[in-house]
């Protein structure tokens, strides 16, 4: 669903929470958390960098989710990001969606 858009001048469209379509617990599945503490070996109290190498895989994770879940319309893609009106015109004209979503000018 993360899609920045700007206008024909550049600026950004999608620059507040008001624009920016954030998921919430209506557009996302539920789900268990569980934690797996690994210290590091080479550090005096197991500390390890931080960064965000985990969350490359929820993309991916999220679509094959959705595809999994309209598979028996025959629909077999649709590109990210999966905004809302990309999978519906997938389900509606049972086509594959491919490709970034068109800008809107004005």
């Amino acid at each position: 669903m993360q899609f920045i858009t700007f206008d024909e001048e550049g600026n950004c469209i999608g620059g507040n929470y008001m624009d920016y379509l954030i998921p919430t617990a209506w557009e996302t599945p539920g789900f268990e958390l569980h934690e797996v503490v690994t210290p590091c070996p080479h550090h005096p109290i197991g500390a390890k960098g931080v960064g965000e190498c985990a969350t490359v895989a929820g993309p991916a994770a999220f679509v094959n989710a959705v595809m999994d879940a309209v598979k028996h319309t025959g629909v077999r893609n649709i590109d990210m990001p999966l905004l809302p009106d990309r999978v519906h015109k997938a389900l509606t004209e049972g086509v594959d969606v491919s490709g970034a979503p068109p800008v809107k000018v004005g």
